[in-house]
């Protein structure tokens, strides 16, 4: 019974942290150093904030990515264009904090333009 709760509660924590940003992004890095990793945060990066809660202790960055994953290219594409022109996106990250160096930036789910 107590393994049936567990699973429960970690199901219900994955959609709570799971939770949407809606607004612009304000920096994205990418480089060498991170390999096929992209870094990208937005306006009013806060560890409170309800789309940010999965990664309680990350710092300046929001989101992180793979460019090597499937649909990574077009993800990196999308996320400059709205980057370049200032557009608004909404951007869900998975609720999870891979880890590796930077493993305290919770992964990007999805993007689209809003």
């Amino acid at each position: 019974m107590k393994v049936i709760i567990v699973f429960l509660f970690s199901f219900f924590s994955f959609s709570v942290n799971a939770a949407e940003f809606s607004g612009t992004i304000t920096s994205i890095a990418s480089g060498p150093n991170l390999g096929s990793v992209v870094l990208i945060r937005v306006d009013g990066q806060s560890v409170s904030a309800p789309w940010s809660v999965a990664c309680s202790s990350q710092g300046f960055w929001s989101f992180k990515f793979d460019t090597s994953a499937a649909g990574g290219k077009e993800t990196y594409s999308l996320l400059l264009a709205a980057y370049a022109s200032k557009t608004s996106v909404t951007i869900a990250g998975t609720g999870i904090c891979s880890p590796g160096a930077i493993g305290n930036v919770q992964d990007l789910g999805y993007a689209r333009f809003n």
